[in-house]
């Protein structure tokens, strides 16, 4: 809600007419930082506002635009708080929490603020955009986000042996505590594992598995059932792998996970994977391309009809940049249609299938009927057999864009792959327009970030930098902190092969060439490898030179 005494303070500088503050001022919603809408108005200056409030109230005005701060001084305080109060604490001594403000009425709150900081302040005045954009990295307390989970209800399945009613509010609200936290540590996986003498749960962040929690043994089938419940699986049946889907809504945000259950030797593994939509990004100049290859990946995807296929390992990114190219040609003139299992985002615009073999719905028997559909734009979410391949194949030859994904360790072996399936190198040649390979390689944490002197200048030759280039590098590494949780790493950053099929490339292909020759080849054509593609990434600061090589291999033959 905007608070009256800044209205106050807008008033008398006649910066913004009443007319146009009323608005603001009379929004209730409490989690709303109503003050931001002023921003909307192109006459309203917010740098020269602040500084004639800065003079007017005899505070500090810095421009905060460029300022690095540490995700461990925001923790503070609750985010609720910072909503409540309007500060942000931007810096911690032994003497004062500085802390940033854009309402200069605040300094009459100098002691209530001391009690919620339970440390003397500091106020710094700030412009308002400056603040926006510090209070958007401002990360979820598990608190807060704890109170924000809700279920969003589908058909309930019932079981007969264990109703819902059954389940404590202790274990609802244990389980709401792991999906909440899971959620603020932006993790991309939650194991909970089951062993003969203990139960643990983990989460997958930027792509590592750490450990969150031991509960006790005695909670692990009321924590099994609570998350089968939600995913509307069948709580009796233990003895049979089972896959569902929960739908809840975070901190105002909806998020899905995709939830696999594992029949194990001392109980069932479930393993939940979070699908938020709200953070897919579909702008593939984002993704981490280098120039050069998105311009031969974009070339490859609008050509009329063709193969591109991307590979990697499970949670290398490939639905985001399939999904992104989509996005791309999703016009008012294609018809698109995908095949997914499952179908993991809702696209607007794109004809998206769920796999289910159960019924016969397989990749096959979907690009069989997408055929008959008119397509112009086809997505099969795995190639996994010779079937689907041919199938796929098939399609591209006869005028359709086909895009794809298969398991192979680099986009050279894609191609031998599909050989291997027993499909015809003649039609491998003739459908392939481009294949891309990736990997997810862990950024270093922007708030421990070091010069790395143990790197010497012999092992990054070794990797494949030139001696040349390694005696001019500096390189970086994480040192550990509370932002990164001593891993020296915070976030991902992706890493690309994109192997555009060039007239030589088929020519070996059609004399049965290895995987090595198409690789040489592609290297002479201009392809930048996954190793050359991740040690730029180190050359670039964003990641470290272990980092890079276990996520690329040798491009020594």
């Amino acid at each position: 809600m905007f608070r009256k005494e800044f209205a106050d303070v807008i008033t008398k500088t006649g910066m913004v007419p009443i007319k146009d503050l009323r608005p603001l001022v009379i929004d209730k919603d409490p989690g709303v930082i109503s003050e931001l809408g002023l921003l909307q108005f192109k006459f309203f200056d917010d740098v020269r506002f602040a500084k004639q409030i800065a003079e007017s109230y005899n505070l500090t005005y810095i421009d905060l635009s460029k300022a690095k701060i540490p995700e461990r001084i925001f923790k503070i305080i609750k985010k609720s708080d910072i909503i409540k109060h309007r500060v942000i604490p931007i810096q911690k001594n032994a003497k004062a929490v500085s802390i940033a403000v854009f309402d200069p009425s605040l300094i009459k709150e100098q002691a209530l603020l001391t009690t919620v900081f339970q440390y003397p302040v500091e106020f710094i005045l700030t412009n308002l955009s400056s603040w926006r954009d510090i209070f958007a990295r401002v990360p979820e307390s598990i608190e807060d986000v704890l109170d924000t989970v809700r279920e969003i209800k589908g058909d309930s399945k019932k079981d007969d042996n264990i109703a819902e009613e059954d389940i404590g509010d202790d274990v609802i609200r244990y389980v709401n505590r792991i999906l909440a936290e899971a959620f603020v540590q932006k993790c991309s996986d939650i194991h909970i594992e089951p062993y003969e003498n203990n139960f643990r749960i983990r989460y997958r962040q930027d792509g590592s598995l750490v450990e969150a929690a031991k509960p006790p043994r005695s909670l692990m089938l009321p924590i099994i059932s609570r998350v089968k419940i939600l995913a509307q699986l069948d709580i009796s049946e233990r003895r049979k792998p089972q896959d569902g889907r929960i739908k809840l809504e975070i901190a105002g945000k909806p998020i899905d996970y995709r939830v696999s259950s594992l029949p194990t030797l001392f109980g069932e593994k479930i393993v939940l994977r979070l699908l938020d939509s709200t953070n897919l990004q579909l702008d593939m100049t984002k993704l981490g391309f280098e120039e050069k290859q998105i311009v031969v990946f974009k070339e490859g995807i609008h050509r009329p009809y063709g193969m591109c296929l991307v590979t990697g390992p499970t949670g290398s990114g490939k639905t985001t940049t399939l999904y992104s190219a989509l996005a791309e040609l999703n016009t008012i003139d294609s018809n698109i249609s995908t095949a997914e299992d499952p179908v993991e985002f809702n696209l607007e615009g794109i004809n998206q299938v769920n796999v289910k073999k159960d019924i016969g719905l397989t990749f096959a028997a979907a690009l069989k009927s997408f055929l008959r559909q008119d397509p112009d734009i086809i997505m099969v979410g795995e190639i996994r057999d010779g079937e689907v391949g041919e199938i796929a194949i098939e399609a591209a030859l006869t005028g359709h864009l086909v895009l794809s994904t298969l398991h192979t360790n680099d986009a050279p072996s894609t191609i031998t792959r599909l050989v291997n399936m027993g499909i015809e190198p003649f039609l491998v040649a003739a459908a392939l327009n481009v294949v891309v390979a990736q990997r997810l390689c862990r950024k270093i944490c922007l708030d421990c970030k070091d010069v790395d002197t143990a790197t010497t200048q012999e092992v990054l030759v070794a990797c494949g930098i030139s001696p040349a280039s390694a005696a001019k590098l500096t390189i970086y590494k994480g040192k550990g902190c509370g932002t990164c949780s001593g891993t020296g790493y915070k976030g991902r950053v992706a890493i690309y092969e994109v192997l555009e099929v060039t007239p030589m490339i088929k020519e070996i292909l059609l004399r049965h060439g290895s995987a090595d020759e198409i690789k040489r080849q592609a290297i002479k054509d201009g392809m930048k490898t996954l190793r050359m593609a991740a040690l730029t990434k180190v050359a670039q600061g964003l990641t470290t030179v272990d980092e890079a090589v276990s996520n690329s291999a040798s491009d020594k033959f």
